[in-house]
């Protein structure tokens, strides 16, 4: 009798952990980006997925003051409750050139991947969403 391999079923602890990582979090609780003190640049993100869109697209002084503040790794730590992405994005030196906007958002995403290995992801982003698609 032949028989399929069973696939591993993933446990509930890991599921719900998964789940307030990825969760969409309210206005409060929400990360606001800077240029400098006192100098919003507009843009918010409600969630991780939400987060690595806009790290794409938001101003890199606002992506440098942030790191050298360490705001993001305390928002990922605190408010999405994932201190192991906090620690990578901890390890990115700030810098003025696009290579540390590839790096952080190459940590975020393939820290998303690692949350869902089963699926392909692709983070599309536009003024006030973010879409993740899988194959």
């Amino acid at each position: 009798m032949n028989r399929k391999p069973m696939k591993k079923k993933r446990s509930t602890k890991c599921d719900r952990a998964e789940a307030r990582i990825l969760r969409r979090v309210g206005d409060k609780e929400a990360f606001y980006f800077y240029s400098a003190f006192g100098e919003p640049t507009g843009e918010r993100a409600s969630s991780l997925l939400d987060f690595a869109g806009k790290i794409r697209t938001v101003k890199l002084e606002s992506l440098r003051f942030h790191l050298q503040r360490r705001d993001f790794q305390n928002w990922i730590e605190k408010t999405i409750g994932d201190s192991e992405l906090a620690r990578r994005i901890r390890r990115v030196r700030p810098s003025s050139d696009e290579k540390m906007r590839k790096k952080i958002h190459a940590v975020i995403e393939n820290h998303i991947k690692e949350l869902l290995p089963e699926a392909s992801i692709s983070i599309s982003t536009a003024e006030d969403w973010a879409i993740v698609t899988s194959t």
